[in-house]
């Protein structure tokens, strides 16, 4: 039979030394109240700390994970591992966001089991290379800026809207096609501007020649 202890004042439970603790012996503990408050740090000892409100409000600008780690990264160097949030959605895959210690890089799932890299390098993702077969949904906009191919580059469109490629000293661009049949043009420094010529006009030119 539980035992009922009213009080209508606030009620004082202190320790007898400075050191001493105070420890409720139970399996649950409940705090029927509107509000609760603990002026200290809490500490949970237990394995699992789970919170059933609606909403949590964190005032704090940083949450840290793995505190405690004793090692060198997640996991140590003996078996580094990850660290993330993860998101329960029930009989669907969980989703999450975590760091590899492994691989040193942010990654993220929406399966629950494929994993992709979200940041390459230390100060922002340098380069996209993992997808060998990118393909675009509408127009490549440079915004003036140049789209190099190793040694090659296309130039913005000129006033005439012509766009020049460039590779080495020679360069190719699109205009009015002339009698060599391909509007494909190429100059260099050493000659004038020639219009590249096209199979069916090559034919015809070796015919007559």
């Amino acid at each position: 039979m539980a035992a009922v202890k009213k009080f209508n004042s606030n009620l004082l439970v202190q320790s007898t030394g400075i050191s001493a603790n105070i420890t409720l012996d139970a399996e649950t503990v409940y705090v029927d109240a509107v509000d609760a408050y603990i002026s200290g740090n809490l500490h949970v000892a237990g394995v699992y700390d789970t919170t059933t409100v609606t909403n949590t409000n964190i005032q704090d600008k940083d949450i840290a994970l793995n505190v405690g780690e004793s090692g060198w990264g997640v996991g140590g160097n003996a078996s580094p591992g990850t660290s993330g949030i993860i998101i329960d959605r029930g009989l669907q895959a969980n989703v999450s966001l975590r760091w590899n210690e492994t691989s040193d890089v942010w990654e993220i799932t929406t399966d629950g089991s494929t994993y992709s890299n979200i940041i390459t390098s230390s100060t922002g993702l340098s380069a996209v290379v993992d997808d060998t077969s990118p393909q675009l949904g509408g127009n490549l906009v440079n915004n003036g800026y140049f789209l190099k191919f190793d040694d090659a580059t296309i130039s913005p469109p000129n006033a005439s809207g012509t766009t020049i490629f460039t590779v080495g000293s020679s360069v190719f661009y699109a205009d009015t096609v002339g009698s060599a049949g391909s509007g494909l043009y190429v100059e260099h420094p050493a000659v004038a501007a020639q219009e590249l010529v096209t199979k069916a006009k090559a034919i015809v030119f070796a015919i007559i020649l």
